[in-house]
């Protein structure tokens, strides 16, 4: 009896045009991944090896997330716009957050391991995700799913617990990593070839610095926002979604 939501996706139309991805940070570890024109893996807790994480077509990681107010740029939020192209070399893609599935579980139901949500590594996967759960790109940005847990056969128990989780305003407002389908890579990226855009506090941006670095990344476009005094870095995260959407709209990916 097949019960993956990989199964299920499988013969869903996907949505698209495929997105680009987004891998949020601290300004203070954006300039070390432009100083070295790289971003490189880091050991992960879950999976017990290095990886490097994105989000496919959301900033929904909150960086610096609860330390409160602070007036260091060094903290604030940035959001890196990557090559959509990059889906192909994706080593594990996840429907959601792996790093809070112990946060779902009460949503998800009992009885479900991690592995049984995992989409495979196909670069079709994201977008027949967003295809069967939310029918659009726009839908799934904004987090509105059209598709309803009762409309799901009742055998598909890792389906229909998705769609539980994803329609659950609770936990949507404290994390909407719960929607937004994540990307594992094994390896590396390469910045120069792979950004194309980036999101982060003016005095980031306009360092020259900085500014060097992003002429050598394809000439990734710039996309500041302002800071005013001590701020919680969590007070950032409209900043980035707005930002992203302008830009996601500009590229024709909501069409």
């Amino acid at each position: 009896m097949p019960v993956s939501i990989s199964d299920f996706i499988h013969k869903a139309k996907p949505a698209g045009p495929d997105m680009h991805l987004m891998h949020c940070t601290t300004a203070l570890s954006t300039m070390k991944a432009l100083e070295e024109r790289t971003l490189g893996t880091t050991q992960c807790p879950i999976y017990k090896t290095d990886l490097l994480y994105m989000f496919y077509g959301r900033p929904a990681y909150k960086p610096a997330t609860g330390i409160g107010p602070s007036g260091m740029i060094e903290l604030a939020p940035v959001c890196l716009i990557l090559e959509p192209s990059l889906l192909a070399s994706a080593a594990r893609v996840l429907p959601f957050d792996s790093g809070g599935f112990d946060r779902y579980r009460p949503l998800l139901g009992p009885g479900l391991k991690l592995d049984e949500f995992e989409l495979g590594s196909s670069a079709l996967a994201p977008m027949q995700l967003v295809g069967a759960f939310y029918d659009t790109n726009r839908n799934y940005y904004e987090q509105q799913p059209t598709l309803n847990e009762r409309s799901i056969p009742i055998t598909r128990v890792t389906s229909r617990a998705y769609a539980r989780l994803i329609a659950d305003p609770s936990i949507r407002s404290v994390d909407d990593r719960c929607g937004t389908i994540e990307l594992q890579f094994s390896k590396g990226v390469s910045l120069k070839t792979a950004l194309k855009a980036i999101v982060g506090p003016s005095a980031l941006l306009s360092d020259p610095e900085i500014q060097e670095a992003l002429q050598d990344c394809s000439n990734a476009v710039p996309l500041p926002y302002k800071t005013y005094g001590r701020s919680d870095p969590l007070s950032f995260a409209q900043a980035l979604y707005e930002r992203v959407e302008t830009f996601l709209t500009d590229q024709g990916q909501f069409a």
